[in-house]
């Protein structure tokens, strides 16, 4: 089962790590101007592909109510980082947390 490495929910940051059950991790970041998932290399020591990124502008939009509601569907939390945490640590690899992200945000 995938695991939580690291967890940081502060006004000054938001961040989680996750290691998967494919040993692939992921930093899921939590900015004013968005949300960013990068896959890590080196032990979970450097982002080295960005693997989804959106702006809160752009979530928080019309356009992308269908992607809130789904991630609503999957998690009941209220912070971004902690809906995110929840829907990518139901997943078992890296190439399973691309399809669910996927699914999620393509209408």
């Amino acid at each position: 089962m995938s695991e939580l490495v690291t967890y940081k929910l502060s006004p000054s940051a938001k961040y989680c790590q996750i290691k998967f059950d494919d040993e692939n991790r992921i930093l899921i970041s939590v900015a004013q101007a968005g949300i960013k998932i990068s896959k890590l290399k080196w032990g979970g020591l450097v982002p080295s592909e960005t693997i989804f990124e959106i702006s809160t502008s752009v979530l928080f939009s019309e356009e992308y109510k269908f992607a809130r509601e789904r991630l609503t569907e999957k998690s009941l939390e209220f912070d971004m980082l902690d809906v995110f945490r929840d829907v990518l640590l139901k997943v078992d690899s890296l190439e399973s947390a691309r399809k669910e992200l996927e699914t999620i945000f393509t209408k």
